[in-house]
């Protein structure tokens, strides 16, 4: 399997904004169908908050340590008008991982939306 996996989202957002581009990468973990399609229903929900994201990288990575052994860590950024948001979180479970780093980038899309 390819060291970096994309998907582009095939639906117009209302208004004719611009499509948002979700590109999905993994080191050292294979990409299954299930956890592409949890990864893309997950970032999808983003839309509803800040719906100009124009990019959304996720990356999944697991990583050996000595002390937890093994470690899943999820981090995604977002592309928003020329702002990056950034979150990334580690657990011993991958979807825990994705759903804490989803839970931090809404309180960041909060923050991000009372500044403007």
């Amino acid at each position: 399997m390819p060291d970096e996996l994309k998907w582009v989202r095939s639906s117009v957002r209302k208004g004719g904004s611009p499509i948002m581009e979700l590109i999905i990468r993994g080191r050292n973990i294979e990409i299954s169908d299930y956890l592409r399609q949890y990864v893309e229903k997950k970032i999808g929900k983003l839309d509803r908050y800040l719906p100009d994201i124009t990019e959304a990288r996720v990356e999944l990575a697991t990583q050996n340590t000595r002390s937890a052994g093994e470690v899943q860590i999820a981090q995604v950024t977002l592309r928003v008008d020329g702002t990056i948001l950034r979150g990334e979180e580690r657990s011993p479970d991958m979807f825990a991982s994705i759903d804490a780093v989803l839970d931090k980038m809404y309180r960041q899309i909060a923050r991000f939306k009372g500044k403007r």
